[in-house]
């Protein structure tokens, strides 16, 4: 018996692992391929799966652990920065959908506890598909994916009262699933114990992780999360429930990001046996029975969530091209939707309408990526504004500066250009960073930069430099491409997330490009090689030479002081530099009293490097070899002539 059940599960796992590496390089979500895999395993496949209540009941793991990660991802301090779009925004989506599932249940003969509950399940996306897309098109940061992941944050706290709405729904269909506490009094207990959990966790925490132990820690979070999760189910609620409001309560911990890795593999193990199991659900007689039925439902379902989300963020003041993306992305089937599925089974749902909801979300899934890369090709052709740019002093600016995007990046330059008293004009997206940064003073107007209009208004014609600090990939090369038609005369400076994108915004016409990938790389070098004394000539040439091969420039901007070299704040006028002695040198197998650099330079060599190790005294006997590092302390204006000390000669010119 156990044997059969392992040799089940060995073989599930294998499936999951060809399938997800299958659907992987089809560039479509896993999850997808982790139902598929239950449609064939399950019984209403090739049935290799005899115990399926064993499998159901380690999906509920599966569950519990899925909802324990997602609560680690929603600190509260996370939340508040799209408090807008959560609370307006997901009101008004999951509002309107589940009005929407009501309608649609009542129509098709439902009851209104069950047609209610439909509308619950189908308000809710899935997460995972939508932010993987939005990462392989390396959409997360741009205005849709920010979008995007507030109405997602959205629906996950929503899972909570939805999953307290279940017994609440079918409390008079099925008995035996509530417990003897009644709800009121379950929810007071449940809040009781939080508010315990939450003054004794910090400490507890903080004890186990002084051993050092990751032993200790991650039976501390499986005691943390089972435990939750039995307390609820105690209290005749989901399981589920209890375990992400354990997750939600490590979320704003110094230890989330801990917990978040030592959870992963267990969550990525056990939620690909849950879509497993949802996957075994899928009925082909009924899809052969109702075909008609089962085509108006997928269309109504991923017309309507796609009209309902871009309704909700154009009421918000988004513009349309995000109104579009973001409703495509999100036209789906949610995993959490499969969880409601779960704790709904037997109490609210009727068997058929459950084989229908599954064969409807299964297929939803599968067709977003389709559907989301079909609207992405269409809104990257014809991109609309929301409203026309508000013309501003733009008209009167002569060899002004263009920054398009006011994010951090966009903010720096800005500042940095009004700060010296160059002009500049900005051009942003977001109604509310328009208003807020107008009436800061801000040269600031609301548009879309990818229309040649709008680039016209900004006086594209007259300006002098054109700056991309926008995170949409796709927008940063139309614009590029525009400027150079309208105006080429005008330097384009475009920043862009990752290296491999630079070659395509310098095809697209952007003179310089400014990777963040590389430029963080090429400070970690930096810094790092200072802590090894590594004098500034090496360390200049590494980092041409890191930006030659990754970003196609030698430029060399200054290299950041060593924090030693912040003695100049107190000490002002005075400098500190790293010199390596050269063979050849004035210095080169002398001793410093030899050479006298400080009666020379009124410079003073404070330290040498010899090797892989620092030499313990420094004193006028010291001799340097070729070879040696030097750290030098002494006047600014004199460092230059400490330098020449260390250099080789140049050579003197013979006369004719």
């Amino acid at each position: 018996m156990l044997e059969q059940i392992l040799l089940e599960l060995a073989l599930l796992f294998a499936l999951c692992v060809g399938v997800a590496t299958t659907f992987h390089r089809l560039r479509l979500p896993p999850i997808v391929g982790f139902l598929c895999a239950g449609v064939i395993v399950g019984p209403h496949g090739v049935g290799l799966v005899h115990h399926e209540e064993t499998v159901r009941q380690l999906a509920e793991v599966g569950v519990v652990v899925l909802l324990f990660a997602a609560g680690l991802e929603m600190p509260i301090t996370q939340l508040a920065r799209l408090r807008r779009v959560i609370a307006l925004g997901g009101s008004l989506q999951i509002g309107g959908t589940v009005l929407f599932g009501v309608l649609l249940g009542l129509a098709f003969g439902s009851s209104w506890q069950e047609s209610l509950f439909l509308g619950c399940l189908l308000s809710l996306s899935s997460t995972a598909a939508a932010s993987k897309m939005l990462l392989d098109h390396g959409e997360f940061s741009a205005p849709h994916g920010r979008f995007v992941m507030g109405i997602a944050i959205a629906q996950d706290l929503a899972v909570v009262p939805m999953i307290l709405l279940v017994p609440l729904l079918g409390a008079g269909h099925v008995e035996g699933h509530g417990s003897s506490i009644g709800v009121l009094p379950g929810v007071g207990i449940l809040i009781a114990t939080l508010v315990a959990v939450r003054l004794l966790l910090p400490r507890v925490v903080n004890f186990v992780c002084n051993t050092r132990s990751r032993e200790l820690f991650v039976l501390l979070l499986a005691t943390l999360c089972l435990g939750m999760a039995a307390v609820t189910a105690k209290l005749g609620m989901s399981l589920a429930l209890g375990a992400f409001f354990a997750g939600i309560l490590l979320a704003d911990s110094d230890h989330h990001s801990l917990a978040a890795a030592e959870v992963e593999p267990f969550k990525d193990a056990f939620a690909s046996l849950f879509f497993v199991s949802i996957g075994m659900l899928f009925d082909f007689s009924i899809l052969k029975s109702t075909p008609g039925t089962v085509a108006a439902m997928l269309v109504l379902v991923i017309a309507g969530k796609a009209g309902l989300i871009m309704l909700a963020a154009r009421m918000l003041g988004q513009p349309f091209w995000v109104c579009l993306r973001a409703g495509s992305a999100l036209a789906q089937v949610g995993e959490f939707s499969f969880v409601l599925v779960q704790a709904g089974r037997g109490r609210v749902l009727d068997d058929s309408v459950e084989g229908l909801f599954v064969i409807v979300a299964v297929l939803s899934i599968a067709l977003t990526p389709v559907f989301y890369g079909v609207v992405r090709t269409v809104a990257a052709k014809r991109r609309q504004s929301d409203r026309g740019v508000r013309s501003g002093g733009s008209r009167d600016l002569e060899e002004h500066a263009i920054v398009v995007g006011y994010g951090p990046t966009g903010r720096a330059v800005v500042q940095g250009l009004q700060a010296l008293g160059i002009p500049a004009v900005v051009s942003e997206l977001n109604a509310a960073t328009v208003r807020a940064e107008k009436a800061k003073g801000v040269p600031i107007v609301l548009g879309d930069a990818t229309r040649v209009s709008v680039l016209r208004s900004l006086g594209i014609d007259r300006a002098r430099i054109l700056v991309l600090a926008v995170n949409d990939g796709a927008a940063a090369r139309r614009i590029a491409q525009l400027a150079q038609q309208v105006q080429p005369s005008v330097h384009v400076i475009a920043r862009t997330v990752y290296i491999a994108e630079s070659d395509a915004l310098q095809r697209a016409g952007a003179h310089e490009v400014v990777p963040q990938e590389l430029e963080a790389s090429v400070e970690i070098l930096v810094r790092v090689l200072r802590r090894f004394l590594v004098a500034d000539d090496e360390i200049g040439r590494r980092v041409r030479e890191a930006r030659a091969v990754h970003g196609g420039s030698d430029r060399l901007a200054d290299l950041p002081p060593t924090e030693a070299a912040r003695i100049a704040e107190f000490v002002p006028g005075i400098g500190f530099r790293v010199f390596a002695v050269s063979e050849g040198s004035p210095v080169a197998r002398k001793s410093l009293q030899e050479v006298g650099v400080r009666r020379r330079t009124g410079c003073s060599v404070v330290a040498v490097r010899r090797g892989d190790r620092n030499l313990p005294l420094v004193e006028p006997e010291t001799v340097l070899e070729p070879g040696d590092t030097v750290v030098v302390l002494g006047p600014e204006e004199r460092l230059t002539d400490a330098a020449a000390m260390f250099a080789i000669p140049a050579p003197v010119p013979t006369p004719n």
